[in-house]
């Protein structure tokens, strides 16, 4: 009896075994790496950039992100159209502008402060409609609720780069945009 029990020990230990080689769990793919975050698809902006016709010409841009609404919205906005077009439009503004600091008010009106232009560094009225309504239909275009904007040139309100009244917030005008 001692050989067949010792048979049956040792079947038993053999049977294991093979179960545990044989039927050993494969770990599935990636299990120990993160679980993968879905990607936001590419949000969508319009900017707006002066032609050698006057006319503002619309650029649609993918971004990665796009802040929800509200002042950073309206900076990140204007840090786009300040980086310059990425279809050889001409810059809108005519000196390295960047953006300070953006407000909105519960009237509809977003204020950016932008860095002051050197002195003579805004010439000519064509220069200067294109820069600012540049800035206002981008503005616009990407910020729900804003309907005005205002331009802040180194930390204060100014009337005039030499043609156009910046003393209060501006709407768009459409009849600047090329169709």
């Amino acid at each position: 009896m001692n050989a067949a029990r010792g048979f049956a020990l040792a079947g038993v230990a053999l049977a294991v075994l093979l179960s545990l080689s044989c039927g050993r769990r494969q770990a599935a793919p990636d299990e120990t790496a993160a679980t993968p975050v879905p990607t936001a698809p590419p949000m969508k902006v319009v900017l707006f950039f002066p032609g050698d016709d006057t006319l503002l010409h619309r650029e649609d841009r993918e971004v990665p992100e796009l802040p929800a609404n509200g002042a950073s919205r309206v900076k990140f906005v204007m840090g786009e159209l300040l980086a310059g077009s990425q279809q050889g439009a001409p810059a809108p503004f005519p000196y390295a502008a960047t953006v300070e600091a953006a407000f909105v008010d519960n009237r509809g009106n977003a204020f950016v402060a932008l860095s002051a232009p050197p002195p003579g560094g805004v010439q000519g009225s064509a220069t200067e409609v294109g820069m600012v309504y540049a800035s206002v239909h981008s503005v616009v275009a990407n910020c729900p609720g804003i309907e005005r904007v205002q331009l802040l040139f180194g930390g204060r309100e100014v009337q005039t780069l030499g043609h156009l009244d910046l003393s209060g917030p501006l709407a768009p005008r459409p009849e600047l945009v090329a169709r």
